[in-house]
């Protein structure tokens, strides 16, 4: 009960009561000096206190709305200003929760990134799932915090629930990357060493070691280690010689076929891991200057030669073959524009990144005979015309990935997943924003 409504009770009690003998008096003295006296006395005395019991009611009613009406306002007499220019207000640009890294699909649906995201003043590293092809993100890890993000990463999984962060460390997780173990291989951890490629398939996991040392006194050795994808226990490949600092060494695998290139000279591939064919790469002598490479099936590999640079550009050659890497076929030049990034191969398209001066994703979609041009502009994310380029490559015959600046920690702002879901014809901006 209100206040208002408590004192209004008060009021009709306090009105509701016996006719006073003093105002039966007043009353009845009245009426006798011009009227006859009457039996209606009592009646009239009834009737006067309703009318002075309705008249309190009343008043009381009143009082109580005029306190809740708002006071007056005085008229003010506004001038109306001159007509001026109004700006149109820039949106604001859409909050990012998670700039992205690294990322790697397990299959079309399902995939990962490892990336920066704010924790105050400062930038924590964490890692986000996809279960709907990159539509809707969640969050896997709030903070990697014994994984330093000043450093740049790479992410693979092999499955749900074994997967790698490889740089200048390794790092396992057999738990869905809820929990991370540090692996030990040799000159990890030391000025130089580090992880230069990694990638997993069949129940293994396969590592490209840099060994370097601290005074680069001699020729630091690449070494290929490799480990069941369950357990933390690392062994050095014997079957595969070690490559030589300045070289290209990289990993791809399709169709449980694994190749892996060592240097620019020989290119090994297994089916087991254990058991290892090499044959010779098809580059010239004078075209050994960033070559990469990308297995498009279980026989058909794809292979861009980078030959000398110059301002803005690289010649390039490139190279098919189509029986395992026996014999290989030179298709037309990719563009001049800018060096070599990485490559990548699928059932239906090659697909080269380059970057100088702009960043450009080359793709062939007839086994090389032409080549169609991407030129990342700033629509595809601030800075993405003239950024490095990393993780390219193809889930399917129709889905692919590449990361936008991703192994420049510093500027995090600038990171961006790109995904093209029709084969490499178009490349679209993802947002990575976990729930």
């Amino acid at each position: 009960m209100t206040p208002e409504e408590r004192e209004l009770k008060r009021a009709l009690e306090a009105r509701s009561g016996e006719v006073t003998p003093q105002f039966r008096a007043r009353l009845s003295s009245a009426l006798s000096e011009g009227r006859p006296a009457s039996n209606f006395l009592p009646a009239l005395a009834a009737v006067a206190a309703v009318v002075l019991l309705l008249v309190s009611v009343g008043v009381l009613l009143l009082a109580r709305q005029s306190r809740n009406q708002p006071p007056p306002v005085a008229a003010v007499s506004t001038p109306t200003p001159a007509a001026s220019p109004v700006p149109t207000p820039t949106p604001p640009s859409k909050a990012v929760a998670l700039h992205p890294e690294s990322v790697t699909f397990i299959s079309p649906e399902v995939g990962l990134v490892i990336g920066l995201s704010p924790c105050g003043s400062a930038q924590c590293l964490r890692l986000a799932k996809t279960v709907d092809a990159g539509l809707h993100w969640t969050w896997v890890t709030a903070n990697l915090s014994g994984i330093s993000p000043a450093e740049a990463w790479r992410l693979r999984f092999a499955d749900a629930e074994n997967g790698w962060i490889s740089g200048p460390l390794l790092f396992a997780t057999h738990d869905g990357g809820r929990t991370w173990t540090r692996i030990a291989l040799p000159h990890l951890g030391s000025p130089g060493g580090s992880v230069s490629a990694l990638e997993a398939a069949d129940g293994y996991v396969f590592a490209e070691v840099d060994e370097d040392n601290a005074l680069h006194t001699v020729p630091s050795p690449f070494v290929l280690f490799s480990s069941s994808v369950s357990s933390n226990s690392w062994t050095a490949v014997a079957n595969v010689a070690h490559g030589s600092a300045g070289s290209s060494h990289e990993i791809s695998i399709a169709q449980g076929i694994i190749w892996v290139l060592q240097g620019s000279s020989r290119l090994y591939k297994s089916s087991d891991g254990v058991s290892w064919h090499s044959a010779p790469m098809p580059c010239p002598a004078s075209d050994s200057f960033g070559t990469s490479f990308g297995a498009a099936t279980s026989s058909r590999v794809f292979i861009v030669c980078g030959g000398s640079g110059y301002a803005g550009g690289q010649g390039k050659t490139a190279y098919v073959s189509s029986n395992g890497g026996a014999s290989y076929q030179q298709v037309a030049d990719p563009p001049m524009q800018g060096q070599i990034e990485e490559a990548a191969g699928s059932p239906t398209a090659f697909a080269i990144a380059a970057l100088s001066g702009a960043s450009w994703i080359y793709t062939s979609f007839n086994d090389g005979h032409s080549w169609a041009t991407t030129t990342l502009t700033e629509t595809f994310g601030p800075s993405a015309s003239d950024a490095p380029l990393s993780d390219l490559g193809f889930t399917t015959a129709t889905q692919g990935v590449v990361i936008v600046d991703g192994q420049l920690p510093a500027y995090p702002q600038y990171f961006q997943l790109l995904m093209t879901r029709d084969g490499g014809h178009t490349w679209k901006a993802v947002v990575v924003s976990p729930s």
